[in-house]
């Protein structure tokens, strides 16, 4: 294979392209926090900290990503495609189940929970259900992982960073007041 070959090979690869579409989306997000960056009276770091903090992780993820596909190298692309494992599969696996669906469904109905209900009430039940699709079924620890996995977003988000997060409509917002009054 020649030099010109190798470059050629390169520009048709998608896992680049994909990893520059992330380094791009990343520098639109983060150049549209810099209008919100001023010191917050109770967060100094100001209201652009964290998301910044996930641009970042972002940039580095999509770097490694670029890198990984360089270092390896054209020899590993060939062997990309000559997989023949993927020739196993069952014909009937096709399709889309109905655990599928709901996995994609409840976050959707989750955000809109979060409007209504508001974060502290909606996310126990989304916790729940969510660990219970992804295959969990013992009781004990499905709520055991879904309500400590819950009390650590609480006390990270209500404690530690002070995020107001919301707090829902009607008097699911009286009752988040009064949870929130109890954490605080």
């Amino acid at each position: 294979m020649k030099f010109g070959d190798n470059v050629s090979a390169r520009l048709r690869d998608s896992i680049i392209w994909e990893a520059l579409a992330w380094i791009g989306f990343a520098g639109l997000v983060y150049l549209l926090t810099l209008d919100f960056d001023a010191p917050l009276p109770t967060y100094q770091l100001g209201a652009a900290f964290w998301p910044q903090v996930v641009v970042v992780i972002t940039v580095i993820a999509a770097l490694t990503l670029l890198v990984s596909r360089f270092l390896r190298g054209v020899e590993g692309d060939a062997k990309d495609e000559a997989i023949s494992h993927l020739d196993d599969i069952p014909t009937g696996a096709g399709g889309v189940s109905p655990v599928t669906l709901a996995m994609f469904a409840l976050p959707l109905i989750w955000v809109y929970g979060l409007h209504q209900m508001g974060f502290l009430l909606s996310t126990p039940p989304f916790l729940i259900g969510f660990t219970w699709l992804m295959g969990v079924r013992r009781l004990r620890t499905l709520l055991g992982f879904s309500l400590g996995f819950y009390a650590v977003l609480v006390l990270v988000f209500y404690k530690l960073i002070f995020t107001p997060l919301p707090m829902g409509a009607g008097w699911f917002h009286t009752v988040s007041g009064e949870i929130i009054a109890l954490i605080q």
